[in-house]
């Protein structure tokens, strides 16, 4: 046997290992990807993502607030304290302040469904997008929800006399 005949013999062997390693490691890629989604479901997935942070825009508007919650400046942060718990316990008795907080419930309960949805479609920028988005709009409506029933408070509370 020459040395060609060799290489002949051992080239088959020699391709059949560096093939069967070239698709061991793609078939290793592939199962440690996460499942794709179907392109209908994301478009559908998508949509509901739109359609809740839609509504929670349209209630804002309607409010008189910012369609989109306004984050603070670069220099305001740093002058700006974090939001407090509302440091109330009472229900809100007038009926602007429970507008206000019913608002605050359904925009809080739209952000959940975002996120909860937006953590299904792993790693989507744009789903993350809204889903901070909505969790922005929450925290200013508990806000909004908590300074009106503080307020409220604050103008029943009795004076000197007893009297509110």
């Amino acid at each position: 046997m020459t040395s060609r005949t060799r290489v002949l013999v051992a080239s088959p062997v020699v391709w059949g290992l560096v093939l069967g390693a070239a698709l061991g490691a793609v078939l290793a890629a592939c199962a440690s990807r996460p499942s794709m989604m179907p392109a209908a479901e994301l478009e559908l997935r998508q949509k509901e993502i739109q359609d809740y942070w839609m509504q929670i825009r349209q209630w804002r508007v309607e409010r008189g607030w910012s369609a989109e919650p306004v984050p603070p400046r670069p220099e305001e942060r740093a002058v700006t304290p974090p939001m407090r718990k509302c440091e109330t316990t009472r229900e809100p008795s007038t009926d602007t302040c429970q507008d206000t907080c019913n608002l605050k419930d359904a925009i809080c309960d739209n952000a959940e469904s975002i996120c909860r949805i937006a953590k299904q479609l792993e790693n989507d920028g744009w789903a993350d997008g809204k889903c901070r988005s909505a969790r922005a709009s929450c925290a200013e409506a508990r806000q909004r929800c908590c300074e009106c029933t503080v307020n409220e408070q604050a103008s029943a509370a009795p004076t000197r006399d007893g009297k509110p």
